[in-house]
């Protein structure tokens, strides 16, 4: 996965122009994943609604936050009966506070559909490509949607002619809750029977 920041000048400059884009871009360029990629990564699928949100120091002096995520369906994957742990880099500490571009982050009370990695009963998850494995649960006139968090970062895939091209990702577009689950839930089931899922 492609992770770094662009700088002012330059740089941004030159990737912008590279990527066709109009004018310099600021944030994480990250390979962008499809559906199928983020279940195939994911250790654990979940819907769910962040509980609480606690930032802490690590040794090295960086900040990390740990989400409290109460699960309401496992859609896949090794998730714990009621909660998971979602770990991410970036937060604030008293006056002091920490972001990193492209790193998801999550408000309390929120639901979201998570696509995590590593973790377990008493380890932290991380969000499978930064913050494309966070999609959004939304109201939107008594129809809840699923939109994907793509804050911060410039997705990106290789052509058939290996050149660079920006990506809408695995979500383009809000989708309704109940058919972006049953879209999940087909890969989940199509990956296990081929076996590329445990």
């Amino acid at each position: 996965m492609l992770r770094f920041r662009l700088f002012r000048g330059l740089m941004g400059a030159l990737f912008a122009a590279l990527l066709g884009a109009a004018s310099p871009a600021h944030g994480s360029i990250v390979q962008a994943l499809s559906l199928a990629e983020l279940v195939e990564h994911a250790d654990c699928i979940a819907l769910g609604r962040v509980l609480f949100s606690e930032s802490f120091q690590q040794p090295g002096g960086q900040i990390g936050t740990w989400y409290r995520v109460r699960v309401e369906r496992d859609l896949g994957g090794n998730a714990p009966d009621t909660e998971v742990i979602v770990e991410t880099l970036g937060g604030r500490i008293g006056n002091v506070a920490m972001q990193v571009e492209g790193e998801p982050s999550f408000s309390v009370g929120e639901r979201v559909i998570v696509f995590l990695r590593g973790g377990g009963p008493y380890t932290a998850f991380r969000a499978v490509g930064m913050g494309q494995g966070v999609m959004r649960v939304r109201n939107e006139g008594g129809i809840e949607t699923v939109t994907q968090s793509r804050q911060g970062m410039m997705l990106v895939r290789r052509s058939s002619d290996g050149y660079l091209q920006k990506s809408l990702g695995a979500l383009p577009t809000a989708e309704r809750l109940e058919d972006f689950l049953k879209s999940v839930r087909a890969i989940v089931e199509q990956q296990e029977g081929e076996g590329h899922r445990e």
